[in-house]
């Protein structure tokens, strides 16, 4: 595992550590707890996380169940969260080159930046994701691995939702992303075919776009429905954090 070169290891999920050595199990933590492993920015709860595992694997992760741990094998309700002393939320979506391109922090697997980011891409229904995925842009853009990002992007049908969040964040920023990543971007966006989104994103909003997000929005094929405090307010709590 290549560790984080920014991070320390740190003790927020030392109760996860302790089950994990029960089970020698391939697993990446992801979710909140590893979206704030790699910006430090918006605090997850302690006591929950959430785990990538194999399907196979399920019967096996479901003995860590009990001693004061409760796992979850789908998203749990907001009284069983605050109810369970320690929680595991399950997600059968472990793939091997994902497990592969897994980072080390104070010893446990994490998701990688790369892959964590277009899962919030993707799944993104509001502001939250969002914010997350440009605060760990942001926090780790001397560390992600671009070309890794552009070619899962191109995989995952996401260039144009990427790219349109990548303009962004140099709205707000200036300079946090290279503006040669945004270039190749957008050179394989019309050099490879890619359906432009018609909807709204992301999806469920229903806000004016910003006069300044009106030609990202254009050039990308994609309505980026996001108020500018979004992004911005990442940017300057994630300033102030260096001082």
């Amino acid at each position: 595992m290549v560790a984080i070169g920014t991070h320390t290891p740190w003790n927020r999920l030392a109760w996860l550590a302790r089950h994990l050595t029960r089970l020698d199990r391939p697993y990446l933590i992801t979710g909140p707890q590893a979206a704030y492993a790699y910006h430090r920015w918006l605090t997850p709860l302690e006591n929950v996380a959430t785990l990538q595992v194999y399907a196979e694997d399920v019967p096996i992760w479901r003995q860590v169940n009990g001693e004061g741990c409760q796992v979850f094998e789908g998203p749990p309700t907001t009284t069983q969260v605050q109810a369970a002393q320690e929680g595991i939320i399950l997600d059968p979506a472990l793939e091997l080159e994902r497990y592969r391109r897994r980072r080390a922090i104070g010893g446990l697997a994490f998701i990688a930046p790369e892959d964590l980011c277009l899962d919030l891409v993707e799944r993104a229904r509001g502001e939250t994701s969002l914010a997350e995925a440009a605060a760990i842009i942001i926090a780790q853009r001397n560390f992600l691995a671009w070309d890794l990002l552009l070619d899962q992007a191109g995989q995952r049908r996401l260039s144009r939702r990427l790219g349109a969040l990548l303009e962004a964040i140099n709205v707000e920023t200036i300079t946090a992303v290279p503006s040669e990543v945004i270039e190749e971007l957008g050179r394989r966006v019309n050099t490879v075919y890619t359906p432009p989104e018609t909807a709204t994103y992301p999806a469920g909003r229903h806000r004016s776009v910003p006069s300044s997000y009106q030609p990202i929005s254009k050039r990308w094929r994609v309505r980026l429905a996001l108020p500018r405090y979004v992004i911005g307010k990442v940017a300057l709590d994630l300033q102030a954090q260096r001082g």
